[in-house]
């Protein structure tokens, strides 16, 4: 069966949705190690990948990544079997056949990725599996800004927490557009909590797939159990869906925090349905001042991102992990700048 791909912005509750998804027979989620966001920028330095040893050369990186992923596999994949069964001489085609293996492995029919960076290579998804299925996740923007805080896979100052979000829910928009009804569907973090039956079951119909109750029972499966005890970041995903998990800017973003985000996002907050605490007209006007970076945002961004690695580093079973995968990245980037390539 085609796979399906949860799209979107990080910190939108995609980790929650992974767990449900993962927790029905039929369907395996592993957590996402990123593969295409990781190496796009590193594939020129592999040549030309019509050559065998550049090929061999990127999924070896590649598969040593994922063996050093900071939410470990419970398998290795094996190089020369992606090598031998990847669809093209492509990284694309390295991470199809890398999330293949890990399908055979679970012994279910249908592998599902969500890494939500996809939403910036669905074009190129297309092209191997026209039927496949996209999940749009959206979540009120403030309160993915309000994780994002706290949070080390992202950046932090409110500006930059705007961009992001504005950017990938214009592309996830467009898509909606573009695409049938019957291959994407646009699913909302805050349905998914205060209506997850329902929700699930829809999704499940979507996906054509006969809805499981193992899947909102999720939270009892060790998989659960090994997300919300690896880092802060993901520790509700160990808990029961948090019915009352929204609207928490209110309390947790400043006026000018929540001015900032709106003034940036107007468009796409209203376009998916989320009122704004300023009058639109305002920001309007607020736009173009509030819209222009400013090089205190990068400090203050900075000392954010410090803040959080510290807390982190101190409450995270998996930092070590993390710190190696980050190590072995900037190594590969380097030693493939040197290495020639035939």
């Amino acid at each position: 069966m085609n796979p399906i791909f949860i799209i979107g912005t990080e910190r939108s509750g995609t980790n929650l949705l992974r767990l449900i998804l993962n927790a029905h027979p039929d369907i395996a989620v592993p957590h996402p190690p990123h593969i295409v966001r990781l190496f796009t920028p590193l594939v020129p330095l592999y040549g030309n990948l019509s050559s065998d040893s550049n090929f061999r050369r990127l999924i070896a990186d590649v598969c040593r990544m994922v063996e050093l992923h900071t939410y470990p596999w419970e398998i290795k994949p094996d190089p020369e079997k992606v090598f031998r069964e990847a669809a093209g001489r492509e990284l694309i085609c390295t991470y199809f056949a890398i999330y293949d293996q890990y399908l055979k492995y679970s012994g279910k029919k249908r592998w599902c990725c969500k890494s939500t960076f996809m939403i910036d290579h669905v074009a190129d998804i297309l092209r191997f599996y026209p039927d496949a299925r996209f999940i749009f996740m959206v979540r009120d923007g403030r309160d993915v800004a309000v994780s994002a805080k706290s949070s080390i896979f992202n950046h932090y100052h409110i500006y930059y927490s705007a961009r992001r979000w504005q950017r990938e829910q214009r592309l996830g928009l467009e898509w909606l557009k573009k695409l049938p009804q019957e291959q994407i569907m646009l699913l909302k973090y805050e349905e998914l909590i205060t209506a997850p039956a329902a929700t699930v079951e829809n999704l499940c119909a979507f996906l054509d797939l006969p809805y499981s109750d193992n899947m909102l029972e999720y939270h009892r499966l060790n998989e659960a159990k090994k997300s919300g005890a690896l880092s802060t970041s993901w520790e509700n995903t160990a808990k029961p869906v948090i019915p009352g998990n929204h609207g928490k800017f209110h309390r947790l973003l400043t006026e000018q925090e929540i001015l900032q985000f709106e003034a940036i996002t107007l468009n796409e907050l209203q376009e998916l349905g989320y009122e704004t605490v300023n009058h639109p007209e305002y920001l309007l006007q607020a736009k173009e001042s509030l819209s222009i970076e400013h090089a205190s945002y990068r400090l203050k961004d900075f000392f954010m991102k410090l803040r959080a690695e510290a807390v982190h580093l101190r409450r995270d079973n998996n930092s070590r992990a993390r710190i190696i995968k980050n190590l072995y990245m900037a190594y590969i980037k380097n030693l493939r700048k040197l290495t020639p390539n035939s």
